[in-house]
This record gives C-alpha cells, sequence and structure tokens, in this order.
C-alpha cells in the first residue's frame, strides 16, 4: 500500500525555504503525494489543491483574474467627479441649445403671425375706407319721411341705383295700375334732396348721385 505524505508532512513543505516541488518532498520522504478526492470540507479542498506542483501558479492566475473582474466592475459602476461634472455639463448645453432653439422657433412664428396679422388689419381698413368713402359720395338725402309705398319704391330704385327702371316694374313691385306709380315718383322727388330722381329720354327713371 502505498505511504502517502500526511497532511503534517505537506504543512512542513509549504513552510519550508527551500524551493522544491512536493513531489520531490515526498520522494525525498520515500512518500507519494495523495491524488485528491471529492471533498465539501473547505479545508481539505484548499489542502488538497495545494498538493499540485502548479498550486501556486494556478491560485495567482485565479486572484489575478479576480482582481481583474473586480478591476473592471468598479469602473462600470464608479465615476469621478470630473466625469460625472463633463457629463451633466454637455447635458446642460444640449438643453440648453434646444431651448434656444424652441424660443427662436417661437420668436420666429409670433413674427410671422403678427405680420399677417397687420396685412389683414390693413386690408380691412382699406376696405371700410373706400366703403365709407363710397356710401358718403352717394348719400342720397331725404327732407321728409316717406310712406310704406313710397318706401318700397325708394328702396327698389336705390338697388338699382344708375340703372333704367320702368313704371311696369313699380307698377308690379306695388301691384297697383301704372298710372299710380307717377304719383310715388312725384312725391319721391319732392322729398329727395336734390335733383337726383330723373326721367329717362326711352322711358322710365334713374336714381342717380
Amino acid at each position: 500500500m502505498p505511504n502517502y505524505l500526511t497532511k503534517e508532512e505537506i504543512r512542513q513543505w509549504r513552510s519550508s525555504l527551500e524551493k522544491i516541488t512536493l513531489e520531490e518532498f515526498a520522494a525525498r520522504l520515500g512518500k507519494e503525494v495523495e491524488e485528491s478526492k471529492p471533498t465539501n470540507d473547505v479545508v481539505d479542498i484548499v489542502m488538497s489543491k495545494g498538493t499540485s506542483s502548479n498550486t501556486s501558479s494556478n491560485m495567482k492566475d485565479g486572484f489575478s483574474k479576480i482582481a481583474e473582474r473586480a478591476f473592471k466592475r468598479e469602473r462600470q459602476i464608479s465615476h469621478t467627479p470630473f466625469s460625472i461634472n463633463k457629463r451633466n455639463l454637455s447635458a446642460s448645453k444640449s438643453v440648453s441649445n434646444e431651448s434656444l432653439n424652441q424660443n427662436s422657433k417661437i420668436e420666429k412664428t409670433l413674427k410671422r403671425n403678427v405680420k399677417s396679422a397687420e396685412n389683414k388689419i390693413e386690408t380691412v381698413l382699406e376696405k371700410v375706407e373706400k366703403l365709407s368713402s363710397s356710401k358718403k359720395e352717394s348719400q342720397i338725402i331725404l327732407k321728409k319721411s316717406l310712406t310704406d309705398r313710397e318706401q318700397m319704391v325708394f328702396e327698389y330704385l336705390l338697388n338699382n341705383k344708375g340703372k333704367t327702371v320702368f313704371a311696369k316694374d313699380l307698377a308690379k313691385l306695388l301691384d297697383l295700375p301704372r298710372d299710380y306709380v307717377y304719383k310715388y315718383i312725384k312725391n319721391l322727388r319732392a322729398k329727395i334732396e336734390g335733383d337726383k330722381l330723373k326721367n329717362v329720354p326711352s322711358g322710365g327713371f334713374v336714381l342717380t348721385d
């Protein structure tokens, strides 16, 4: 039956300052290195790992990988004050530029709306002035109040101002014989200021400015 190194002998090898492998140390004692067996004991796991000649190198590699992962993780979750300030400054500049662009767009839109409103107001004022001027020029003054039928004849003449209106048209309007129309024409001439209701040579009447 093979004679294996004991745990105490392995500890002696670990504490020795002499740089030799565990196999060499076992051969010096006339023993062998026992192969590792599955175990749940933490101490045994650590000790069994230590029986390999590459134990020191493997542990160093393991620690290096762990340290490297920890360093990467730390860089991911940590930021220097400078990097934070730089990021915040960049975000602030972005927000500021966006606000300026929005204000500029709003200002341009307001200017266009004001200009459009001014143009519309000017157009309306021009129309009012023309209409007012036209009314002043075509204003017909009545010296006396009109009867209902006289009012009907007057409005018909006014709506056809400058055009020839025949007696038959007024007779149809009043639903009266044509001879009665001349009486209303005569009354209107007396009540309208100025000579604005005239006879037409070809027949009929015309109301002028």
